[in-house]
């Protein structure tokens, strides 16, 4: 059983309606000090041999490539007439390595579009992305893409770059029905819940169904919130024996990430699995498992990872770890903004994700170069194919 409330994701990629966020964070606020809450899944019994095969068939599948990336297919006009404008790139924190990529991937479109990047940190907290929307909207921004961070850390300042007539993107993250789409406002969601979830599928086959799971969970907004219930609601349907036990942390406290992780463990000594939600987080809680005298026993994995991550599994310093498409991401961003200024609708994007084990992790060429590229997710072709629709190929 289940004992936090949790809202399965549509069509498995995002949650939609600012209830459940609403009642999650009911949640937290009866959470333990540390915000550590067990979340058990099903009983003691083993899948059956022919699910736990089933199971590590997929877990194969997600450790593949695409064929190709899912790009649009509507063109978008006026491009060229807006050669020599700025977009914003305002991550919620630069910490996050997955950041870093989608920036080069923003700058990258932006550069084909004729358009330059100005890149703000957001600092992980209300006045440090207030103050970069604030900027853009003074500078009269082509566009801002928002990244990681919910609508309401700036809403005042989100509201005002809209009423002056500047587009807003808001990437990773969950639809909030208080804020809905319009002409000067789109989402472009994650692969969050996703990658956590087939983290908790590659964790069911090593562990032949027996993992005692935690996982942090960050409180930066509604979508962090809702990824990792999505992981925990699903885990009995392929894993009824495992255990999965949530605790709490955040951006704006990193600091509190070892002590919070180590109190976690030695509440919960039977975890051998923790998943880092963020790979931002991976190393303040490698820290805790050392507080907790745990190293060795816990294996350690992380969603939204990089380059640096990817080359840790595959010498063995990391079980496993899943990434979205994050260069792939910034041609996305890029493409909603040129969308909403001209008047388009902006279509449901996919944002693809890879599950890189010890195996599929040594398949790929682990360079900037190759990171930066997308070749990791699927064929390289997709810069090719913006360009020929924003016409300047």
């Amino acid at each position: 059983m289940i004992t936090e409330n949790a809202t399965r994701h549509h069509r498995g990629r995002i949650l939609t309606g600012i209830g459940a966020a609403a009642a999650l964070a009911v949640v937290l606020a009866g959470c333990s000090g540390d915000g550590s809450t067990p979340a058990e899944a099903g009983s003691s019994s083993n899948p059956s041999d022919s699910a736990t095969s089933q199971l590590s068939q997929e877990v194969d599948t997600l450790s593949q490539p695409l064929d190709a990336y899912p790009v649009p297919t509507e063109a978008v006009t006026g491009v060229s007439d807006l050669a020599g404008g700025t977009v914003y790139y305002v991550p919620i924190t630069l910490r996050a390595p997955q950041f870093a990529v989608t920036q080069s991937g923003i700058e990258a479109a932006a550069k084909a579009a004729g358009l330059k990047v100005q890149v703000c940190d957001g600092q992980g907290n209300p006045t440090g992305v207030s103050s970069c929307v604030d900027q853009a909207t003074q500078a009269h921004a082509t566009g801002i893409v928002l990244d990681g961070a919910p609508y309401d850390l700036a809403a005042n300042s989100l509201d005002a770059a809209q009423a002056a007539g500047i587009p807003v993107i808001l990437s990773n993250q969950i639809v909030d029905e208080r804020h809905p789409v319009s002409k000067t406002f789109a989402y472009v969601p994650p692969a969050g819940s996703e990658q956590l979830i087939a983290l908790s599928k590659w964790i069911a086959v090593d562990s032949d169904g027996t993992a005692n799971i935690l996982f942090n969970r960050s409180t930066d907004g509604p979508g962090q919130i809702a990824y990792v219930e999505a992981a925990t609601t699903a885990l009995p349907d392929f894993c009824p024996g495992c255990t999965a036990t949530v605790y709490d942390v955040s951006s704006a406290n990193f600091a509190q990430i070892p002590p919070s992780t180590s109190s976690a463990l030695l509440k919960n000594p039977d975890v051998n699995y923790l998943v880092s939600e963020f790979a931002e987080y991976l190393h303040p809680a490698s820290d805790g498992v050392q507080q907790a005298g745990m190293t060795g026993k816990v294996q350690m994995l992380a969603a939204a990872a990089a380059l640096s991550n990817i080359e840790e599994v595959s010498k063995g310093g990391l079980a496993a770890v899943a990434a979205q498409a994050a260069a792939y991401q910034g041609w996305v961003d890029l493409d909603a903004v040129l969308r909403l200024v001209a008047d388009q609708e902006v279509p449901e994007y996919t944002i693809p994700f890879r599950l890189f084990t010890p195996e599929s992790a040594k398949d790929v060429t682990l360079t900037p170069e190759a990171e930066q590229s997308g070749e990791w997710f699927g064929p390289t072709t997709f810069t090719d194919q913006f360009k020929k629709l924003w016409a300047v190929a």
